[in-house]
């Protein structure tokens, strides 16, 4: 295990600073980033990075560009020109660029929730609408509302459709004929969709990750897809992204947003890690992947059995349990409040990701198995 108190890690020692006083001893289960060492082959090349010695800006070379479009070819079997790929410091502020350069202050942007919370923010600091689309929840297995979809769409005040791709806190993963129906209905209505797909790595079989922007060279068009090996190889700290565009026009405008509001490109480390994560860490996700398919299940079927009034599903994609807690006979806030200060564990809220997700907890099992065990033991005992 390694220890991770006292580095600055926003999931181990920022909890206080967004749950107020914790216990010194809780466990955090909530940032979606992993209590594992990166790659090996990783590590060295930061290293190696460091020893030269002269950090200077730097630049996103064609080669990096290759990259990353031989890794989607290799694992989504998707055909991306370099070109098309534009570096980025994240997936939000690609998603921020992108919102401001493709609508209009006040126009509408459709989400799904419950999602990623940042997706509310995204819109609400930019000054457009957040317009919900909600997901329906059938028995804990989500899909979407397509019929709500197009009907939303439809109204020329909404610009944008943000798209989580797996989805984030309810692990679905989109299967072809679903991304079809939406892309369909995109291009019907004019709208652009953003496809937010970070987790895309994170998928367990039999299930198989999609690009939205792989079902039609038209839909591709109108895609603008965010990718990142922050998740996948657990280095998001190092703040490196790409986003994949294939329409000219469509990227050029997206560039000059990003210009205007002073995102720059990736750092020198970032920049070392992400080449070194695409080049050879696809033996080591392979690794990865079995553990957390062993935790996922361990995990599933500790609620099945501990705690049957607990509602959940194997999630598809994503390291992260979606809980259906409503079943507690608490106030949602007094569930969080309760496993804080008693089970000395700390979750996400579901309240969080919406209003849909008010009486959820959403989960991290991104760690060694020792913590799980404890992490899982903990939140039993809290009721």
């Amino acid at each position: 295990v390694v220890e991770r108190r006292g580095t600055d890690s926003l999931k181990w020692d920022g909890m206080e600073g967004r749950f107020g006083p914790v216990p010194v001893d809780a466990l955090p289960m909530w940032v979606a980033d992993m209590d594992f060492l990166s790659p090996p082959e990783v590590i060295d090349a930061i290293r190696k990075r460091a020893d030269h010695g002269v950090f200077g800006y730097v630049q996103s070379s064609q080669e990096t560009l290759r990259i990353v479009s031989e890794w989607l070819l290799q694992v989504h079997r998707w055909t991306v020109d370099p070109s098309w790929i534009v570096p980025c410091t994240g997936v939000m502020p690609a998603i921020g660029a992108a919102i401001r350069a493709f609508s209009d202050p006040g126009d509408g942007v459709v989400i799904q929730p419950p999602v990623y919370p940042p997706f509310f923010r995204i819109v609400k600091e930019n000054d457009r609408v957040v317009v919900e689309n909600p997901l329906v929840n059938e028995n804990g297995y989500y899909r979407m509302d397509m019929d709500g979809l197009r009907s939303t769409l439809e109204d020329p005040a909404n610009r944008i459709l943000l798209l989580c791709s797996p989805h984030n806190p309810v692990g679905r993963v989109w299967g072809k004929e679903e991304l079809a129906q939406v892309g369909h209905i995109c291009l019907e209505t004019g709208t652009l969709l953003i496809s937010d797909e970070i987790h895309a790595d994170l998928v367990f079989d039999p299930d198989r990750h999609t690009p939205s922007a792989s079902i039609t060279p038209e839909l591709a068009g109108k895609t603008i897809t965010c990718i990142s090996p922050s998740k996948t190889f657990n280095i998001p700290g190092l703040q490196t992204a790409y986003s994949v565009i294939s329409d000219t026009g469509l990227r050029e405008v997206f560039q000059a947003s990003l210009r205007a509001t002073a995102i720059g490109s990736h750092n020198v480390f970032g920049l070392a890690a992400s080449d070194a994560a695409y080049r050879y860490g696809a033996r080591w996700r392979k690794a990865m992947l079995g553990y957390l398919r062993e935790n996922r299940d361990r995990a599933v079927a500790f609620f099945m059995k501990e705690m049957p009034w607990v509602a959940v599903r194997p999630p598809e994609g994503t390291y992260l349990l979606w809980l259906d807690m409503s079943a507690s006979g608490l106030a949602p806030e007094n569930v969080t409040e309760r496993l804080i200060q008693k089970g000395k564990v700390v979750l996400d809220p579901g309240y969080w990701f919406g209003a849909q997700g008010s009486g959820w907890q959403r989960m991290n099992f991104a760690c060694p198995r020792v913590l799980l065990e404890e992490g899982l033991k903990r939140i039993r005992d809290t009721f």
